[in-house]
């Protein structure tokens, strides 16, 4: 896999995920509603427009050999209620639907994307408390942004493509010597550097080890 279709690159993750790409030789289709936010480079190609457009997602996969997306409600680094107002348009499950018969056309089968901590999969075994915390009291306080995330989730769960999403809580932007935990099946924990989120993201493009599962990770 040569060609990576990327989703949210300009976020604080997808900056990241950019940066790594790179430096492991990748070359990027790069979605952005402002292409002036993406650092020019030999080895990207930049479309301009929306996560939810198809013919912009049309454009970004051609020629790539997978997809990450970073996509998340706008705001979400400044407030919660910006990102619940965001939210409101679930633009995630938005721009899955319409990924997925793209996907298909551009006969790509591995799509990496970044959810919350929150989102519930069938796969999960947390303790009653962790139940309690992710599955009764972070959706209430997230609202629309659970929603949007639970509702993507099932879509992808009803389709053919190899999907993984990463599940993280707190981000830190600094760099972190402590070793990624993963689990597909229980939580592990409330931080997560980006830089790690990042390296996870692009180490499963060509990993099969989560092929429909949501996982949580954490430093």
């Amino acid at each position: 896999m040569n060609t990576l279709a990327i989703i949210g690159g300009t976020g604080r993750v997808g900056q990241q995920v950019i940066k790594q790409a790179l430096e492991l030789g990748y070359q990027l289709n790069v979605l952005a509603r402002n292409p002036k936010k993406v650092t020019e480079h030999k080895l990207i190609r930049v479309i301009k427009g929306d996560a939810t457009d198809p013919e912009a997602l049309d454009k970004l996969l051609t020629g790539a050999d997978a997809i990450v997306s970073t996509l998340g409600p706008s705001g979400i680094n400044h407030s919660i209620k910006l990102a619940k107002s965001s939210a409101k348009e679930f633009g995630s499950t938005k721009s899955t639907q319409a990924i997925l018969p793209l996907m298909n056309k551009h006969n790509i089968s591995r799509l990496i994307l970044m959810g919350g901590a929150s989102l519930q999969h069938p796969d999960d075994e947390n303790n009653l408390f962790m139940r309690l915390l992710l599955n009764k009291l972070a959706p209430k306080v997230l609202g629309d942004i659970y929603l949007d995330r639970e509702q993507e989730l099932r879509i992808l769960l009803n389709s053919q493509v190899n999907f993984t999403i990463a599940r993280a809580a707190k981000l830190d932007d600094a760099e972190t010597t402590k070793p990624l935990k993963t689990s597909h099946k229980k939580f592990q924990g409330g931080n997560v550097s980006i830089h790690s989120l990042a390296a996870f993201l692009l180490e499963q493009v060509k990993s099969n080890n989560y092929f429909g599962k949501a996982v949580y990770i954490a430093n």
